[in-house]
């Protein structure tokens, strides 16, 4: 159970991530798609992103093969997002500014921060 904890984590970083990676890279003259065009798009921002998500499901597909030993990307991104919500989202929520807040992202971040660290749990007591 432990492991398979694991791997359903990196499993869902890969079916997020495919899909919004390929819309990035496509659409390079749009607005980023993952963002809902709720965030100005700028070519230095999208290979930011793109490049961090990238190592992201990269290091998911090893996870996969090696639950425990790649713990450290669940547990990146669960402080990244949290501060992504905490910093970024929140606080324009809270000021009534929801047009500015990416809604599909929002929710996929907080229910990776409300459970990513179950696995984690369990992936740190696996032997």
């Amino acid at each position: 159970m432990d492991v398979l904890c694991l791997q359903i984590a990196y499993a869902l970083n890969v079916l997020i991530l495919t899909p919004v990676l390929v819309s990035m890279c496509s659409d390079v003259n749009a607005p980023i798609r993952a963002l809902q065009g709720t965030i100005e798009n700028s070519e230095g921002l999208r290979l930011l992103v793109a490049s961090l998500w990238s190592a992201i499901l990269l290091l998911s597909l090893a996870g996969f093969f090696w639950p425990t030993l790649f713990l450290p990307v669940l547990m990146l991104q669960v402080i990244y997002k949290s501060l992504f919500l905490l910093t970024y989202c929140f606080p324009k929520l809270r000021a009534g500014k929801v047009e500015n807040v990416p809604i599909g992202l929002s929710v996929s971040f907080l229910l990776i921060v409300l459970t990513y660290p179950i696995a984690i749990f369990y992936g740190f007591t696996a032997h």
